[in-house]
């Protein structure tokens, strides 16, 4: 939050408080952190970013969409690879690039999947896939 009010990013989170995942809080909350984050960074000042979760097939999918360039075709690939970093729209420094490396982690560890793409209407959508707890 703090980031995304110095760049005067809304943030819109859209989240089914029934969907639950079974696992680490620290490590899930630290991956979806470094998803927002990454998405306030590479949004324009002024945008918005959304934070959405819905089930799919069993699952709790974890969407995270900015409103900047979106993936150059170079970097789809390489994206999660450690070290890898694409330069901030703003400023044209890169980060550490163990952000989403850590993300990929997270979700392998907990059974499930990270990905970041190009949205159909421009920008960027990182989606973090986790199998859904079902109630008892």
């Amino acid at each position: 939050t703090p980031l995304a009010t110095q760049r005067n990013v809304e943030l819109f989170i859209d989240v089914d408080p029934d969907l639950t995942v079974m696992g680490d809080r620290f490590l899930l909350q630290r991956a979806l952190a470094n998803l927002v984050f990454n998405a306030v960074e590479f949004s324009p000042r002024e945008a918005t970013v959304t934070v959405d979760a819905h089930e799919v097939r069993g699952r709790v999918e974890l969407t995270v969409r900015d409103h900047g360039p979106g993936l150059p075709p170079f970097a789809e690939e390489r994206v999660f690879e450690k070290f890898f970093s694409l330069p901030r729209p703003d400023t044209g420094r890169k980060g550490t690039g163990l952000g989403l490396a850590f993300v990929r982690e997270v979700a392998t560890l907990h059974g499930g999947a990270a990905r970041l793409a190009n949205h159909p209407d421009g920008s960027a959508i990182a989606t973090l896939a986790l199998p859904r707890r079902r109630p008892r």
